[in-house]
């Protein structure tokens, strides 16, 4: 049978008033799906480009005197730091940072507070690693204390690793989510398909006395779902693109690799949910035809 929005069936299920909330109903909980999956991936696409941005990063650190202007460390001790970490296997490029770029970094906590001009700025090294060579921090940390004891070793790995264990754990969530969410779907439909079918018994009846087939009777419901489906999916990409216009309105950044992205999560989730409607209606009528004493239940 071709499926259509039309109501050319046996069934009148539009007479019944519970059926009237099912295309708000699934498409809300469709919503939900799509907003948790793309709140899924923006959180792991996220960490992910700033886990591989930082990885391979260290900083290098030389405190300064508490008292005193003086810099924490000399034009001759700077050219030795630098010798010695260029020349440790799988250091690839370092660069010491200047003032103006520490007062960058220290800017989002400053605020406006100004910085007075005998301030001890401490000495830090950029440093970029071969992901691919694992450095020998201590014996790194040993040569150059022997310029300078007040050096300090920041790999960014040791702090932002949690934070990416955190977003693989949400992204997980979020798909353990969509998929109680989607259950939550197909016990509906289960409810609202054995309701339907006790309300129009007399028709089930009539259409089995004439000849008609179970699989005849599951495919009124499959059509009456996949109509149901478009429905709330038109609901939901609806709500979702609203969603998307203001989440792009308040941050002003759009990158096409995103659009695509969730342009497909959109499209994909509502199609998964149609389909998912309609198997779970046909093998629900199937299963309930199957037992003689459904009726009677």
């Amino acid at each position: 049978m071709s499926l259509s929005l039309g109501s050319d069936n046996d069934f009148n299920f539009n007479g019944d008033r519970i059926n009237g909330f099912i295309p708000f109903i699934i498409g809300f909980l469709i919503y939900s799906v799509t907003i948790s999956m793309m709140s899924a991936f923006f959180t792991h696409q996220l960490t992910s480009d700033w886990s591989n941005a930082l990885n391979g990063h260290m900083t290098i650190e030389f405190q300064s005197n508490i008292v005193g202007s003086e810099e924490a460390l000399t034009e001759k001790q700077q050219d030795e730091i630098l010798q010695i970490i260029k020349s440790t296997p799988g250091i690839k490029r370092v660069k010491k940072l200047k003032e103006n770029d520490i007062l960058k970094i220290l800017e989002p906590w400053l605020n406006s507070t100004s910085i007075p001009d005998d301030f001890p700025f401490p000495a830090i090294f950029d440093v970029e690693a071969d992901k691919k060579i694992k450095i020998n921090l201590l014996d790194l940390t040993e040569k150059l204390s022997k310029i300078s004891p007040e050096v300090k070793i920041h790999d960014h790995a040791n702090w932002y690793a949690p934070i990416v264990s955190v977003s693989d754990g949400l992204f997980f969530f979020a798909i353990l989510l969509s998929v109680l969410i989607f259950c939550t779907v197909c016990a509906t439909v289960v409810f609202i398909t054995k309701h339907t079918l006790k309300s129009h018994e007399d028709v089930v009846q009539i259409l089995q006395l004439i000849g008609a087939n179970s699989s005849y009777i599951a495919s009124q419901f499959k059509q009456y779902y996949f109509s149901v489906g478009l429905k709330s999916s038109l609901l939901s990409i609806t709500l979702s693109i609203i969603t998307l216009v203001k989440i792009f309105f308040i941050y002003q950044t759009v990158s096409v690799d995103s659009m695509i992205k969730y342009s497909l999560i959109l499209f994909a989730v509502p199609i998964i949910a149609i389909i998912i409607l309609m198997v779970t209606s046909k093998n629900s009528v199937l299963y309930f035809l199957s037992k003689d004493e459904w009726i009677s239940k």
